[in-house]
């Protein structure tokens, strides 16, 4: 029969055997670690210099941009910019919810949001993009809020909610929390009056997000699972499958040129605000970039919506600080979001290569869905309310109540 023998270092010593000293072990752990420490030093400055480098291309590419319009337009029609004095119809009359404002306990900060819907009734919260606010969502308020308490929220900096001055007030974990918060006052507790565990009572909802919306909803999704009772991301990369993708697909930093033109200090605010906004417009509206819907293509009135917040003096830099802080760390790939996922993409997407949505499909947990919508634009909760209304219904479990 085998003897288990359990030597400590005093009986070490006896038997003659010198012992490891601890400093020595962090020594050689040190040692062999330092070529790995190397090379990631290495690769950061390597990767803040290419984003240094494509920076400055993009602003000299949109400052010739910036030049052209100042030719056509002339001095008068290159700068005078209006600044919307007074919200358009639907913004904040209440026609699409009832409008409140959210003060999270940490921070402080006040957050605006537009909810409709029974009260009782599960949490749909709506993360909106840039340039957008929560209008985008004004479609599925519509249609979700006989089943759900529809929230569509205005991120940080953006809409009606507080703009802390700063670009450390739109970090990534800064932003993170916020939504967190909001999911923590608003959320659907499950269990109450039952004995049930630490995450049956937690609060939870249905996340949607779409554009820098769809980015914050895969990184709460994977840092609070339990928050989340089913993911739906529209039109957004996963930060970890991004670097990837586009190192295979350089067609992609075409697209994303507006990212780089965005670390750049002052030049974006100034360059997006030329001759009346035309860069946001066009991005809305124009034939190659904006929706592709006919029927749903932006009035005037619908696209002062967005104008009238970014127009105010500072409108623009709050959600531009969002991008500049993009590369403030290095992505790591983990495990895909546990919460049931439906990702959504448009064909005709202007800004993220319809071959990233089966990348990002590949990373996802395989019961994860991947619809493709064919001929929809970047901007899919406005080209293409319905069919994104039936997709949604019949992720969520109820496909009979939208024909």
């Amino acid at each position: 029969m085998a003897t288990l023998v359990t030597l400590h270092p005093g009986d070490m010593a006896t038997m003659g055997v010198p012992p490891v000293a601890p400093a020595m072990l962090l020594s050689l752990c040190s040692l062999l670690l330092a070529p790995t420490r190397l090379l990631l030093a290495l690769w950061r400055l390597l990767a803040r210099l290419g984003v240094a480098v494509a920076a400055v291309a993009a602003g000299v590419a949109y400052g010739l941009w910036g030049v052209g319009v100042l030719l056509r337009r002339g001095p008068r029609g290159t700068f005078g910019w209006r600044v919307r004095e007074r919200p358009p119809p639907g913004l904040a009359d209440g026609a699409f919810g009832e409008h409140r404002y959210l003060r999270l306990k940490d921070s402080g900060l006040r957050l605006h949001y537009v909810t409709r819907g029974p009260p009782s009734a599960p949490l749909l919260l709506l993360l909106h993009g840039f340039p957008q606010n929560w209008f985008c969502w004004r479609h599925l308020l519509q249609e979700f809020g006989n089943r759900y308490r529809v929230v569509a929220l205005d991120l940080r900096g953006c809409g009606a909610s507080e703009k802390p001055p700063g670009k450390d007030s739109y970090r990534l974990e800064v932003l993170l929390e916020d939504i967190r918060q909001v999911i923590e006052a608003l959320g659907t507790r499950k269990g109450q009056g039952e004995v049930t565990t630490a995450t049956e009572a937690s609060p939870k909802c249905v996340l949607v997000g779409h554009d820098w919306g769809g980015v914050l909803a895969w990184e709460l999704a994977t840092n609070h699972p339990a928050m989340v009772e089913k993911l739906v991301v529209m039109g957004a990369p996963h930060r970890a499958v991004m670097a990837g993708f586009t190192a295979c697909h350089p067609s992609q930093l075409l697209r994303s040129s507006y990212v780089f033109l965005f670390q750049l200090p002052w030049l974006p605010e100034l360059l997006l605000s030329l001759a009346d906004f035309e860069l946001v417009k066009s991005a809305l509206t124009g034939p190659w970039m904006g929706i592709q819907n006919p029927a749903q293509r932006l009035t005037e009135e619908e696209l002062d919506a967005y104008l009238y917040s970014l127009s105010q003096p500072g409108g623009l830099t709050p959600p531009i600080h969002y991008y500049r802080n993009l590369f403030g760390d290095t992505p790591i790939p983990r495990e895909p979001p546990p919460p049931p996922t439906l990702l959504l993409w448009g064909t005709h997407d202007a800004f993220l290569d319809a071959r990233l949505a089966p990348c990002l499909h590949r990373c996802l947990r395989p019961e994860a869905r991947l619809c493709l919508l064919p001929g929809a634009s970047h901007w899919l909760p406005e080209d293409q309310p319905r069919p994104l209304a039936q997709l949604m219904n019949d992720f969520l479990g109820g496909g009979g109540q939208h024909p």
